[in-house]
């Protein structure tokens, strides 16, 4: 008996040993520069995937209150990945990007990497940034 439970249990030492475990959680602190008010809230979003990011389903999302200048949200236990990162600042505090009839957004917004919008939403590679085990800072700039 003894020799089974030691055949059983090898495996599973061996792979936290060598990697085989859970990767650790870190932080990843998004500073958004541009804040013109006081008012509201900066909110901010990560998407896992690019399916995520394309129906508007946060993975993980943050908000913290509004400063004139730039603000920092940090998420702190975010599991290592690629994530798409969109924040806005919701000035009115209705928790939405408000736009006007032909859905151009009326509240300041930005992408990770400062990603640029050309009349659509940039690719999700050009607004992720990869999370390893490591804390992660990354800054964009409102429009």
């Amino acid at each position: 008996m003894a020799a089974l439970r030691t055949l059983i249990l090898l495996p599973a030492f061996a792979a936290l040993l060598w990697g085989g475990g859970a990767a650790a959680a870190t932080e990843l602190r998004v500073t958004v520069r541009g804040v013109q008010t006081d008012q509201g809230d900066i909110k901010v979003g990560l998407y896992a995937t690019p399916e995520a990011f394309d129906k508007r389903k946060r993975t993980y999302g943050m908000a913290a209150p509004a400063h004139k200048g730039e603000v920092t949200v940090v998420f702190p236990d975010i599991p290592p990945g690629r994530y798409g990162i969109a924040a806005i600042h919701d000035i009115d505090g209705d928790g939405e990007l408000n736009q006007n009839m032909l859905g151009v957004p009326t509240e300041p917004y930005g992408f990770g990497n400062d990603a640029k919008v050309n009349l659509a939403p940039p690719a999700f590679d050009d607004m992720a940034v990869t999370i390893g085990t490591a804390p992660v800072a990354t800054t964009l700039t409102l429009r």
